[in-house]
């Protein structure tokens, strides 16, 4: 199985949308607020919550946040296609996403980029507060029947590549598009580090025709 992550692997993340309704819930709550150069800078590189410290802060903020009206998602070039291949290799596809929707409206708002066509699971953290993706991971495939080890991740942030290494993926593939440096993704130990989401196919051929390693 391959599972993607959505902002930033297979379509374009809107970093102005997320660093408004960041700004938006840390003044409802009453909780410092950066200025926006910051909070673009802390979306980028995936570093909201490095902006609390008091217990239980980080637990609030996600709490009340809201992502509000999102504007229609762009699929990247060659993001659909990419899908189509994996499909044609016998994968089944899902996508794990930090968005805090549900499921359902996540993939009315993907329909008209084509991206749904061949995507069995779509996961969101609605109803949970958002640390990292290990938990969501493990469900992902539990629901679809596949051991992490038969599986594979595609993201662009550290905690796509640190999610997955934790649960068991062989193969994690990191997009150098820019969201995290590549000093960064490295240290989350991706399998490689790719320039484009058209590079996946390719990468997955080439792991697979590497030889086992024997335990």
């Amino acid at each position: 199985m391959a599972v993607f992550d959505l902002d930033g692997t297979l379509v374009e993340l809107d970093r102005e949308h997320f660093v408004g309704q960041i700004a938006k819930t840390l003044e409802k709550l009453g909780l410092f607020c950066p200025v926006r150069t910051v909070l673009r800078e802390l979306v980028r590189g995936h570093a909201v919550n490095s902006m609390f410290s008091a217990p239980g802060e980080r637990e609030r903020f996600w709490a009340h946040y809201e992502e509000g009206e999102l504007p229609p998602p762009r699929a990247f070039s060659r993001a659909v296609e990419t899908v189509d291949a994996l499909v044609s290799r016998g994968m089944a596809v899902a996508i794990a996403t930090a968005r805090k929707s549900h499921c359902e409206e996540v993939r009315q708002q993907l329909h008209p980029t084509g991206l749904t066509r061949h995507t069995t699971i779509i996961s969101t953290f609605h109803g949970s507060d958002w640390t990292d993706k290990i938990e969501q991971l493990r469900g992902v495939c539990r629901d679809a029947g596949v051991k992490p080890v038969a599986s594979l991740m595609v993201g662009d942030s550290e905690d796509d590549m640190r999610s997955s290494l934790h649960v068991g993926f062989p193969l994690r593939l990191a997009i150098g598009n820019g969201a995290a440096s590549h000093e960064r993704l490295r240290a989350a130990r991706p399998s490689r580090i790719l320039s484009c989401i058209s590079e996946v196919p390719g990468a997955l051929d080439e792991h697979h025709s590497l030889p086992a390693v024997e335990s």
